[in-house]
C-alpha cells in the first residue's frame, strides 16, 4: 500500500502540471499582495468609513493577518480548480494509457490501488495548503506587520491579535478537510467517466452550479444551502466569528466526512467492476 501511494506521488512529482498549479497559487497571492500594498491603504479606509462614525478606531487595520483574510476570502473558489487539474485525473489517465494493466499484474488488490490515489490526492490537497498558508501568512506579516482583526460579515467582527494565529491555523485546518473532500470528488468521479478531460469538466461543472446556486440561495433556492459543497467549503468564516459557531462548524465537518466516503465506497464497488481491458 505505502509503495502504491508513493508510485501515486512520484508521478505527480514528475508532472509539469503540479508545479504549473503551485506557480499559479504564487502569483495570485503575489498580486494581491501588489494591489493591497499600491492602493490597500485607501480601500480600507473606504470600507471602514462608515465605523469611524461611531467608533474610533486606532492602530493598523491592513495588517498582514487582514492580508491573509482578503487571500483566503479571494482564492477559496480558485483553489478546487488548481487542485482538481492535478487529482482529476490519477485514475482515468492511468485508464487511458492502459498502464492499470500493468499496475493490476502486481500482487495487489484493485481496493488497495484505488484507496492510494485518493490518499495521494489528500497528501497533495495538505502539501498545497500548507504552502499555500506559507506565502500567505508570512510574507503578510513581514510586509504589513501585526494587529487586531476587523472583518464585516455577518455583523462586525472585532478578533485581538492574540487570538488570530490559532484561528487562522484552525481555518486552514477546516480548508484541508473541504479541499480534499473536493479532491476526493474529482477522482471519485474519474471512476466513472473513464476520461481525464470529462472528469476535470464535470468537477469543475459541479463547482460552478454549486456557487451559482449558494449565490441564490437566499432568493430562488432557499433551504439548498446544506446540500451544497461549495457552502460547506466556505464555513472557514465561521473560525473569524466573535463567538464561534462550533455547532456549524461540526455540521459541516459531518457533511464533508460523510460526503468523502460516500465517494470512496462508490469508488470501489465501480472499480472491482470495471472491466480493463475493455
Amino acid at each position: 500500500m505505502i509503495r502504491l501511494v508513493r508510485f501515486e506521488l512520484f508521478k505527480m512529482v514528475h508532472r509539469p502540471r503540479t508545479y504549473l498549479c503551485l506557480g499559479l497559487m504564487v502569483v495570485l497571492v503575489a498580486l494581491i499582495f501588489w494591489g493591497l500594498k499600491t492602493e490597500g491603504e485607501n480601500a480600507v479606509k473606504y470600507v471602514f468609513q462608515a465605523l469611524e462614525k461611531n467608533f474610533i478606531i486606532q492602530g493598523n487595520m491592513l495588517n498582514g493577518y487582514f492580508v491573509t483574510f482578503i487571500i483566503l476570502n479571494t482564492l477559496w473558489i480558485h483553489v478546487p480548480v488548481l487542485i482538481v487539474i492535478v487529482t482529476g485525473d490519477l485514475f482515468s489517465s492511468e485508464l487511458e494509457s492502459g498502464t492499470i494493466r500493468l499496475v493490476l499484474t502486481r500482487p495487489v488488490s484493485r481496493n488497495q490501488v484505488a484507496l492510494s490515489k485518493f490518499l495521494a490526492a489528500l497528501i497533495f490537497v495538505f502539501v498545497f495548503l500548507l504552502f499555500w498558508g506559507l506565502i500567505s501568512l508570512w510574507p503578510s506579516l513581514v510586509l504589513f506587520g501585526k494587529g487586531d482583526l476587523i472583518v464585516v460579515f455577518n455583523g462586525l467582527q472585532i478578533l485581538e491579535e492574540k487570538e488570530l494565529l490559532w484561528r487562522f491555523v484552525s481555518a486552514f485546518g477546516f480548508a484541508f478537510l473541504g479541499m480534499g473532500s473536493f479532491a476526493i470528488f474529482s477522482v471519485a468521479v474519474s471512476f466513472f467517466t473513464r476520461k481525464s478531460l470529462v472528469t476535470i469538466l464535470i468537477s469543475l461543472g459541479i463547482l460552478v452550479i454549486s456557487t451559482l446556486v449558494q449565490t441564490f440561495s437566499s432568493s430562488l433556492f432557499h433551504g439548498w444551502q446544506s446540500f451544497l459543497i461549495t457552502y460547506h467549503l466556505a464555513q472557514w468564516q465561521l473560525f473569524f466569528y466573535t463567538d464561534i459557531d462550533w455547532p456549524g462548524i461540526q455540521q459541516s465537518v459531518c457533511w464533508l466526512l460523510g460526503f468523502s466516503a460516500v465517494c470512496i465506497v462508490a469508488s470501489l464497488i465501480r472499480f472491482n467492476r470495471i472491466k480493463i481491458t475493455e
